[in-house]
């Protein structure tokens, strides 16, 4: 999350929230940790939440599969 630059493709960050300005302030503090705006994806209302949360699934495999490398979910568009 600190350096998203040194990852070999870009990460994604995705937000859900029902506030405008909680969106807006996190938005910002990934801008101060050198995140681009095309990295983050707002994703709308809360409701939305579950759906990434459940991504954390998969992290205990990627480690197993590849040991304590830096790593991110990226969005191919």
């Amino acid at each position: 999350m600190t350096a998203p630059e040194n990852l070999a493709v870009p990460p994604t960050a995705h937000l859900s929230g029902d506030d405008q300005n909680a969106k807006k302030t996190v938005t910002g503090l990934l801008g101060d940790l050198r995140w681009q705006p095309a990295w983050i994806e707002d994703l709308g209302g809360i409701t939305t939440a579950r759906a990434t949360e459940a991504m954390i699934l998969a992290v205990a495999h990627l480690l197993c599969r590849h040991g304590f490398k830096p790593f991110a979910v990226s969005l191919a568009r």
